[in-house]
């Protein structure tokens, strides 16, 4: 029997849908580009009028690299002067300059996304690129300001503000307009043999691929394989798969409902608490290693078959958090060797945990770590430091780690493990917080 209206106006509907979105996706999504919008709404702002401006580097995923989307911050008064954008390729320790891009400051418009056109890089993919920009001869008008992330949205890319490494990125995008069905054949087909990357290969899966979806949604909706209806215009019986179908949802719908009313009813601790490891972006940090994130890392680590939270602070390192201390606060924390480095030969660590108020400085925990000469060391060593004496004060509290004896640090590696601020909920005691630097 033929179908009737309805269910062809829903087979239309449905399949039109997913092959529009399968057209968006593979024709007019860009993958593989650059971005950082997805972190913006947590940002800060750094300035490039500063002697040595912005730079920013960052892998490039795909053929193609045709521009730059900046986000500038800027004042309502109209910067003078030019911008200056210059992309440069990295290979090896050499800096190759791509191109460099001059723009009147006065067409920076405050709040409104700048997308600096470069010309298109064929073959971009997997390359190294850095971005400098600088804001020159600014004279009486304001410094054109540029928002960056306060998380390291780009775990490969670096961030300098006028020569000092920060811990974030700078919020931009790249366009390329290769990257879009190339990408997915590229790098998606890449373990796969040559042939299957050849555009009649593929043109060929996607034809096979909608004919089944078609079929697939033909059936969902009843535009093949049912009647409307049966002889005695009664609707037909539901079949097995419909039945189970109902009850699944039903399942699922009880089992939404039971869960959120357990967590509604969940007992809330008796303690507030500040996670440092959160507020690491709001830390100021300062390592000796080349880079700031090959010094200074958040990841986890396993101690006798536990998943912590902690910071890998490669000596020698010091990251400090300026807060502001309710009354009752403790500061809690475990200090300890990287399990995997316990039997390798080392010299040992120092870490230590300082507080700095008006007064001066306090060293409130100062350990000495020798796994590979102490057995005992192997282990968590728990840290518990009252902050009463500082309560209502603002004051920095600093996570160091130096190497012990002569200062080697060939198999040392520092971890500060779940470190957090903890006071008592009664509101008469006040809020912790960390103030951003």
């Amino acid at each position: 029997m033929r179908p009737s209206p309805r269910a062809r106006a829903a087979f239309l509907l449905l399949y039109g849908a997913l092959l529009a979105w399968q057209v968006d996706r593979w024709f007019f999504t860009p993958h593989g580009v650059v971005s950082t919008w997805a972190h913006r709404h947590d940002s800060l702002t750094v300035s490039a009028g500063s002697p040595r401006g912005i730079s920013q580097t960052f892998v490039m995923g795909a053929d193609g690299l045709d521009g730059v989307w900046l986000r500038p911050r800027t004042d309502s008064r109209r910067a003078m002067g030019s911008l200056i954008v210059d992309v440069l390729q990295l290979e090896g320790g050499a800096r190759v300059r791509v191109e460099r891009v001059a723009l009147p400051a006065a067409h920076v418009v405050p709040g409104r996304n700048l997308h600096v056109p470069l010309r298109p890089i064929r073959q971009s993919r997997g390359r190294v690129y850095q971005i400098d920009i600088r804001h020159l001869n600014a004279a009486e008008g304001p410094a054109l300001e540029f928002v960056t992330t306060r998380e390291d949205a780009l775990p490969r890319g670096r961030l300098f503000a006028d020569g000092t490494e920060q811990w974030g990125d700078l919020v931009f995008a790249t366009s390329a307009r290769r990257a879009t069905l190339p990408y997915w054949i590229h790098v998606l087909l890449r373990p796969w043999p040559g042939w299957t990357q050849s555009w009649p290969f593929v043109a060929a899966v996607m034809v096979m691929f909608n004919a089944v979806l078609a079929w697939a949604c033909a059936m969902a909706v009843g535009f093949v394989g049912t009647a409307p209806g049966d002889a005695d215009g009664r609707a037909p019986v539901a079949t097995s798969s419909a039945r189970a179908l109902r009850q699944a949802s039903i399942g699922a719908t009880v089992s939404l409902v039971v869960g959120g009313l357990l967590v509604a009813l969940w007992p809330t601790r008796e303690q507030r608490a500040i996670d440092l490891i959160d507020a690491l972006p709001d830390a100021r940090l300062e390592t000796s290693w080349p880079s700031l994130h090959a010094g200074i890392t958040a990841e986890p680590v396993v101690f006798l078959g536990r998943v912590h939270r902690g910071i890998v602070a490669m000596p020698t390192s010091r990251i400090a958090w300026t807060m502001d201390v309710p009354r009752g606060a403790i500061l809690r924390l475990g200090a300890a060797m990287r399990p995997d480095v316990w039997e390798r030969e080392g010299d040992g660590i120092q870490m230590r945990v300082a507080v700095d108020d008006a007064a001066g400085r306090t060293v409130a925990a100062d350990l000495t770590l020798f796994p590979f000469g102490v057995p005992a060391h192997r282990t968590l060593v728990p840290v518990e430091i009252p902050l009463h004496r500082w309560a209502g004060q603002r004051i920095t509290i600093a996570l160091e780690s130096t190497p012990e004896r002569w200062g080697n640090a060939v198999n040392d590696v520092p971890v500060w493990v779940a470190p957090m601020i903890e006071w008592p909920r009664n509101p008469a005691a006040g809020v912790a917080r960390v103030v951003r630097r």
